[in-house]
């Protein structure tokens, strides 16, 4: 079920001393394949009455049986006095999917990984040798110490194939189920909003492509189609109900997967990390000892990281001025317009870049090479990213969040903020600043373009090749073959990258930004993102099952932090398309056109006087999509009617069960009372008699 690989500077004794303690506790150690008789690299599982004792302990939620007539199955913890409710019950078990659950149809291949790693995870370091500071238990004590640098499930190669085989199948849904069984419920809710998305997106790119065939029909640009600003309230509203709709899809999924909760701390992830460091106290609450680290300690440790990260957006924007003057974007004639306008100098403009761009130049903005400049900062953005990753891990690490899912929390909210920024940073300058709807148009185009290939290059095909070339360096001279000449062996295996959900979320809550937050600027978009979307899935599916080993199961009930950005980025949508029809471009004065004058250069201004009564029409029209969305929001449900229903259908059984047996116990009570009664009465009748 895992692998547990030790480092080389892991002592003989302290590996012997492992194996022992291992098998102590019902581990079975199996000799692994491929390492040439090599024993730092162990394959660990257990027997299947130790993996229902842990399920029964952490309250595995699974499909059960009834005995009553009319409800047949709930979603019920697991227990080993009803075990036979819970086998091949599962009304999601069908030909396909059955090949993922174990001989008795009981748990899915996830779901063994869940539970012996829990098990793996909460054996007791026995001494000081294995132990390290504020550390207890065996696995994370040796990872701290440097002994042991891999402990993550094995891939079964039939499954993972079949899961691969049926993504790529373009005639076929994707199969979420399939995903769930396999790789637990984190990366299967990726896969499902994935999916999700992919089908609610044509609606915004359909819109999107009428408008754009309309607008070349009549001729008209960006700035002058009176269609246009209706893709961006059209984009608003799609968001927001794609956002309500998916938390229903979430919760119901949720629920079907057994994970569903009302508060975090009934998901079984939802733990105390093991890096949490603090004083030793007694629990005012249970009385018990316990570790502490106050909370206004945290406040202020996550005050010191926001400065922090703040001073390495300093990166970014740097970058952002040079790149737009060596794309063209700040020329010569943009700072004398600039200087006539305002009266000083541009800002921004610095002439030994912007010259770069100039006709015959290194990146000629007139001709192919301006796209030189579109792919390396791209390019330059992904390398800070990487060098901030690693930053916002220390410091998060710093911060010493006790709970697993508020470490989490805090690590993707900085990494969005910084990934963010550097995508949308050179859009909002030519939007808002500039007020320039041709140069937005033309940087949208090559940011997405530029973002979807680099993915697919540097998250699958790069990565792919690294891992062949390694593996011939490695197998040249003995290369070995399985009868079901799929399986690669277990080095190879345990040697690829830890896969990361995170970059993949990023990647689509950015080109989700990109659809919402110019989608007047830009109303092609989402159709774009249509086809783009259903690569991106299989591509996602693919390197999961080629360039990285399988990663944990984390048993979740939706996708957590993700969910809370995407409102975000929809919110925000509705000031900034209101802005782009109102300030950015030329569209509103398609309407109102007495408000607007040719200024000295013969771009459109506004009248003299006009201008707070468009600030107020823009600020009037972007509170009335809010309010209006809200009422959207209170209107659709967050959770739907079956959900509801199959959770009071568990209460009512519930109660059911405990009205029984209040009612047994009250009737043995009295049984017990009249027996008592009678014998009392023979023994005085006795008496009498005597």
């Amino acid at each position: 079920i895992l692998y547990l690989r030790f480092t080389s500077k892991a002592p003989k004794d302290l590996i012997n001393d492992v194996v022992a303690r291992l098998k102590q506790v019902g581990i079975i150690i199996i000799p692994t394949e491929g390492i040439d008789g090599d024993d730092k690299l162990l394959g660990l599982t257990t027997t299947q009455s130790l993996l229902e004792n842990e399920a029964e302990i952490v309250k595995l939620v699974k499909p059960c049986r009834t005995n009553d007539v009319n409800i047949k199955q709930i979603m019920e913890h697991f227990s080993i006095a009803t075990r036979d409710n819970f086998i091949h019950v599962d009304e999601n078990i069908d030909t396909n999917n059955e090949r993922f659950y174990d001989s008795l149809g009981l748990f899915t291949a996830a779901e063994r990984v869940l539970l012996f790693q829990r098990m793996v995870d909460s054996i007791p370091a026995l001494d000081a040798y294995h132990q390290s500071k504020n550390h207890k238990y065996l696995t994370s004590s040796l990872k701290t110490l440097g002994y042991v640098d891999v402990v993550c499930p094995a891939h079964i190669p039939h499954l993972r194939e079949y899961i691969l085989r049926d993504t790529m199948n373009f005639m076929t849904d994707p199969p979420v189920q399939a995903i769930r069984n396999y790789y637990g419920e984190n990366v299967a809710f990726y896969f499902a909003w994935m999916d999700f998305s992919s089908k609610w997106i044509r609606v915004p790119g359909f819109i999107g492509l009428i408008v754009y065939c309309v607008r070349e029909y009549r001729g008209d640009t960006v700035d002058t189609c009176d269609l246009t600003p209706f893709v961006g309230i059209v984009t608003f509203f799609w968001a927001t109900i794609f956002n309500r709709f998916w938390e229903r899809q979430e919760a119901s999924l949720a629920y079907q997967w057994g994970s569903y909760a009302v508060t975090d701390r009934d998901v079984l992830d939802y733990g105390k990390r093991a890096n949490f460091k603090g004083e030793t106290r007694r629990s005012p609450v249970t009385g018990r000892m316990e570790v502490y680290y106050s909370p206004s300690k945290r406040k202020l440790k996550c005050s010191v990281s926001f400065l922090v990260s703040m001073l390495f957006l300093i990166l970014p924007c740097i970058l952002m001025i040079l790149f737009m003057n060596m794309q063209g974007y700040i020329s010569v004639d943009d700072a004398k317009r600039w200087e006539m306008d305002k009266g000083y100098s541009h800002p921004l403009y610095f002439p030994v870049f912007a010259k770069l761009a100039e006709p015959g130049r290194i990146f000629d903005a007139s001709s192919w090479k301006c796209f030189v400049p579109v792919i390396l900062r791209p390019l330059m953005v992904n390398f800070m990213n990487q060098m901030y990753r690693k930053v916002a891990v220390v410091i998060t690490e710093w911060e010493n969040h006790e709970l697993i899912q508020h470490y989490r929390n805090s690590l993707v909210l900085k990494r969005f903020a910084f990934e963010a920024f550097d995508a949308y940073v050179v859009l909002f300058y030519l939007a808002f600043y500039e007020r320039n709807i041709h140069l937005l148009r033309l940087e949208l185009v090559g940011a997405m373009s530029a973002d979807t290939f680099r993915r697919m290059l540097t998250e699958s095909a790069i990565p792919f090749a690294l891992q062949k070339l390694s593996a011939t360096k490695n197998n040249s001279s003995t290369k070995k073959d399985d009868d079901k000449g799929a399986e690669q062996n277990c080095s190879a295996e345990v040697d690829m990258d830890e896969y990361e959900l995170f970059d993949d979320y990023i990647e689509m809550l950015i080109n989700f930004g990109y659809i919402t937050l110019f989608a007047s600027a830009f109303p092609l978009a989402s159709f774009i993102t249509t086809f783009a979307n259903v690569v991106e899935y299989r591509s996602d599916c693919w390197k999961l099952s080629r360039v990285f080993r399988r990663p944990s199961v984390v048993k979740n009930n939706s996708i957590g932090m993700w969910k809370h950005l995407l409102h975000m980025i929809v919110s925000l949508s509705a000031l900034t398309n209101c802005l782009i029809f109102a300030f950015t471009s030329s569209q509103l004065q398609q309407f109102i056109p007495d408000n607007y004058v040719k200024d000295q250069f013969g771009r459109p201004a506004l009248r003299t006087g006009a201008a707070e009564e468009t600030m107020l029409l823009m600020l009037g029209l972007e509170h009335s999509l809010i309010v209006l969305a809200a009422l959207v929001k209170s209107i659709v449900p967050k959770v739907p009617q079956h959900v509801r229903n199959g959770i009071s259908k568990r209460d009512y059984l519930h109660q059911a069960l405990l009205a029984k047996g209040r009612l047994r116990t009250m009737e043995a009570a009295a049984t017990a009372q009249y027996n008592l009664e009678k014998k009392q009465k023979l023994s005085v009748k006795r008496m009498n008699t005597t």
